[in-house]
């Protein structure tokens, strides 16, 4: 399988403290990659490196084979890099529909160019056309990824989308992200393993800035050395 996504060797530190230690990952087109790891592992930091809101002291980042570690965010987003974050970065004030227009708008060439391909999203996505500050919690995470998608990402990155859903919340979100088209590699940081382990093609585990292991669900599930990293982590 080519790779979308190629990081080589990317460290991140702040001050004295190392945040990402010499990681090495390899995302194939369509795959659902997952990152897991106990707090203060990385994962977060290795998103912000990918979707360019922070620069790495070293390594390389190449998205379809197009080294983009000194690009910014905006022309990685043109390159087809989609993030959402740990919490729902949307316009209240706007109605569903056009928080989706304008996020798609860029890439597409105009708002009333978005509208036809927002309203699908919207459909799609069964949200209600109403002001955003008005949807609930899940509502507005899935909002979000209808944004992203908006922007026709080839690669989308995926910070806790499940924190804080309720029970319905989070089966919606996981018929949304089933839906997911393969021709959207996934990037995915989530500690609700459940949901990992069921969207998954593989998953890496970090912790301490470092990669653990790399594996099917089945593998990480099982592996003796995932538990003792997660164990030793909040002894």
């Amino acid at each position: 399988m080519r790779a979308l996504l190629d990081v080589e060797a990317l460290s991140r530190g702040y001050g004295s403290l190392v945040a990402l230690d010499r990681i090495d990952l390899r995302i194939g087109e369509g795959e659902r990659h997952a990152l897991i790891g106990p707090n203060g592992a990385g994962k977060t930091t290795l998103l912000d490196l990918v979707a360019g809101a922070t620069r790495p002291d070293g390594g390389r980042i190449r998205v379809a084979g197009r080294d983009i570690t000194r690009l910014g965010p905006a022309r990685r987003a043109r390159l087809g890099v989609g993030r959402i974050h740990q919490r729902p970065a949307i316009w209240p004030s706007l109605s569903t529909l056009d928080n989706i227009a304008v996020a798609g708008a860029r890439r597409r060439g105009g708002f009333r160019r978005t509208l036809p391909a927002a309203r699908e999203l919207l459909t799609s996505l069964a949200l209600p056309d109403v002001a955003a500050a008005q949807l609930s919690h899940g509502q507005r995470r899935q909002l979000e990824i209808a944004m992203a998608l908006a922007g026709r990402p080839r690669l989308l990155l995926l910070d806790e989308p499940a924190a804080g859903l309720s029970a319905v919340e989070f089966a919606q979100l996981s018929a949304v992200l089933d839906d997911l088209s393969r021709t959207v590699t996934v990037l995915l940081v989530e500690h609700r393993l459940d949901l990992v382990y069921a969207f998954a093609d593989r998953v890496t585990v970090l912790r301490d800035g470092r990669r653990v292991l790399t594996g099917t669900p089945d593998e990480i599930r099982t592996s003796s050395v995932v538990r003792s990293a997660y164990a030793e982590a909040v002894s």
